[in-house]
């Protein structure tokens, strides 16, 4: 445990050093238990502390000062230029700016660290705090509402030119589901001060399922992504008709993943020509993919950042049901006897995945088809051109955005 650090009032340093003149300075070190350095330091002020209140603790004009308050300025300055271009300022950039700046500023030739405890007390003066990322809406409505214009816009004008129909708009998004889906809440006794929930312990296992529609209702089949289990994985696919089932090492979904998703869920072959409507995810938009679809009859809508709960009709209307739907499958599993698997020493294992996968198809086979054709009204990718149902887009309503 680190010392606390002492407060010696003026009165006591004028005893120290009264007893160092009888005696000497490291005797009065030892005798008082301070160190002999502070004893001499007290010796240059000797004068300025026989005229000093006696109850103070330091004099006028003393303890430790700003480095510069022309570096506290420039580094203030810099980090709201930063903040205004939405750059990201982290604790370390700031130390090295400071740094950087300091040289600048300061002849003394005193050796300046930027430690943390000087960042900490420099953040506190200026009002500046660790701040999580929010989204565009929220930093600039102006600029989120003309970036969804021009993405409905361009949409409506790819359908009309290019003559797409509703059976071939089709909207794809990837969500991860948890091995363990505890809702954080339940019903208990009034006044139960500790409320626990019971789980398998694998509350950060996760698998990703990709769900893809089409505007006339019409679902393609799950494309569900394990991490590892192979040979699990392997059987699941000579048994399972209604999904595409893989693997990878991490569970999420990577470029080689996606391909295969466009070549067995998608499909590379189509007279008619076709619209592709997803997120700016890396894997949608990388080199290999981009390649890939050029073999493909599709155009494909990126979704601007931070525009998906807007636009992207899986996220405004799609996933809600279908996960309330898995969280139904878990806790209806974890209230009865079947389908349960215990380790030797009695705990509950996780749900098996062949158990996942049946949950997800039931997930989304309850899925509504009516709801999954408004999902691409309202996010503005199947209405009519004449503009008569631009009411229905969810971004256009008064105080959406």
């Amino acid at each position: 445990m680190a010392t606390r650090r002492r407060k010696f009032d003026i009165k006591f340093k004028e005893n120290v050093l009264e007893y160092a003149a009888e005696h000497s300075g490291e005797q009065a070190a030892k005798h008082f238990n301070i160190d002999p350095k502070r004893i001499r330091y007290w010796k240059k002020q000797k004068i300025e502390l026989a005229t000093a209140n006696k109850k103070r603790a330091r004099l006028s004009g003393g303890g430790r000062k700003k480095v510069s308050e022309e570096l506290d300025t420039k580094l203030s300055e810099w980090i709201h230029s930063m903040r205004d271009n939405h750059n990201r300022v982290s604790r370390k950039m700031i130390r090295n700016k400071a740094l950087e700046i300091y040289p600048t500023v300061s002849d003394s030739g005193a050796r300046f660290l930027a430690s943390s405890g000087w960042l900490q007390r420099f953040l506190n003066r200026h009002g500046f705090a660790l701040r999580h990322r929010t989204t565009v809406a929220q930093k600039d409505p102006d600029l989120l509402t003309e970036k969804l214009v021009s993405f409905v816009d361009y949409v409506s004008k790819t359908v009309v030119s290019k003559r797409i129909s509703e059976k071939d708009i089709i909207a794809m998004d990837e969500t991860a589901v948890w091995f363990d889906m505890v809702s954080p809440t339940t019903i208990d006794v009034k006044g139960t001060k500790s409320v626990a929930l019971k789980t398998t312990g694998h509350e950060k296992s996760h698998l990703t399922v990709v769900l893809a529609a089409k505007a006339d209702g019409t679902k393609l089949k799950p494309y569900v992504v394990f991490r590892g289990a192979i040979r699990e994985v392997k059987a699941m696919q000579q048994e399972i008709s209604r999904a595409v089932i893989t693997t990878s090492a991490n569970g999420w979904m990577n470029d080689d993943l996606t391909i295969a998703w466009l070549r067995s869920v998608l499909g590379k072959f189509s007279f008619r020509p076709r619209l592709l409507v997803w997120d700016a995810y890396r894997c949608h938009i990388s080199t290999s993919t981009k390649q890939e679809l050029r073999s493909y009859n599709i155009t494909t809508a990126v979704i601007p950042g931070g525009c998906t709960k807007y636009v992207q009709a899986p996220d405004v209307m799609w996933n809600q049901p279908f996960k309330a739907s898995l969280h139904a499958s878990y806790d209806e599993w974890m209230a009865g006897d079947a389908d349960k698997q215990y380790t030797s020493g009695g705990n509950l294992k996780a749900p098996s995945r062949r158990l996942l996968v049946d949950w997800v198809l039931a997930a989304w086979d309850k899925l509504d088809k009516d709801l999954i054709i408004k999902s691409f009204k309202v996010c503005g990718q199947s209405v009519k051109p004449d503009g008569s149902e631009d009411g229905l887009i969810l971004c256009f309503r008064e105080g959406q955005v």
